[in-house]
């Protein structure tokens, strides 16, 4: 959908609307990605020969990868393609947000036509587009006091990207931050496991867990140690750290991981905004 004009507000002006939008394009990235690392997984290296056979002629053969080879190299493309499909997803959630504060802050509750006011919503959605991402961030919290949790997390998404951009995806100095390190942020699940010496096993009254957190018994754990053991699974901040000259690479948990982490980004995004409307024009926003 192109950004150049104000979209009409029977398309914007619902932040659930806009909710349901973009946390089912990151729910096609996700089934899309680990359809894809499902694939890399199985491949069969004599299906591979089988189609690069199938036209009997190549473009370059002297350049013909083996399976080994290609499948290193279309794990890198799509570790590169998601992150930028990522970017682009997150990019264009921080647009139509813009766009929905300008307009509960141009027009309120009118609703009547009124061009000037259209002109004065136009011109501060087209001035917003071309910020750099640090910018519009800055623009939300300024102008409408949006406050985007996990922006690190985002941003270490961009500097991912200009990293594998490059051929090899080989960290230089050029990324390091003034640590002296790559620093990537991003949300996963853990598992932690918990021995609870004073309880009791009771599998129809088990102990209630803190809000978010899935409580599981580890299976035979408990027979074995003849204590109550489980694990608590609970989705945490996590880091990855590269030095000059590593390669840039995350395993098949991490990649997924990082949808997630776009997920609660969007999360609290919606949050502020919700709340910047209602504080604007009350509950009908």
């Amino acid at each position: 959908m192109p950004d150049d004009a104000p979209e009409s507000e029977e398309n914007i002006i619902s932040l659930q609307s806009i909710s349901r939008t973009f946390m089912a394009a990151l729910q096609r990235q996700h089934d899309m990605l680990a359809f894809s690392l499902a694939g890399l997984r199985t491949s069969d290296p004599r299906a591979y020969d089988y189609y690069s056979a199938v036209s009997r002629v190549m473009p370059s053969p002297q350049n013909h990868l083996t399976a080994d080879q290609v499948n290193a190299y279309a794990r890198n493309l799509m570790m590169r393609t998601t992150i930028n499909d990522l970017l682009g997803i997150a990019a264009e959630c921080l647009h139509r947000c813009h766009l929905l504060c300008v307009l509960i802050k141009v027009r309120g509750q009118n609703r009547a036509p009124d061009a000037d006011l259209d002109r004065q919503i136009g011109e501060a959605h087209q001035a917003f587009l071309p910020l750099s991402l640090q910018d519009k961030f800055e623009e939300l919290e300024k102008s409408f006091g949006i406050m985007c949790d996990l922006e690190d997390s985002i941003f270490s998404l961009a500097a991912a990207l200009r990293v594998l951009a490059r051929v090899g995806g080989m960290v230089t100095n050029d990324d390091l931050a003034p640590d002296g390190k790559l620093t990537l942020e991003f949300m996963a699940m853990k598992d932690y496991e918990v021995d609870d010496q004073d309880a009791e096993f009771d599998d129809e009254a088990p102990a209630t867990p803190p809000p978010g957190v899935i409580r599981h018994p580890l299976p035979g754990e408990a027979d074995l140690l003849k204590k109550p053991t489980k694990t608590l699974s609970k989705l945490t901040e996590t880091t990855r750290t590269f030095q000059p000259g590593e390669m840039l690479d995350l395993n098949e948990e991490e990649l997924l991981g990082l949808n997630i982490t776009v997920a609660k980004f969007f999360d609290g995004l919606f949050r502020s905004v919700d709340h910047y409307g209602r504080s604007r024009i009350g509950e009908g926003s």
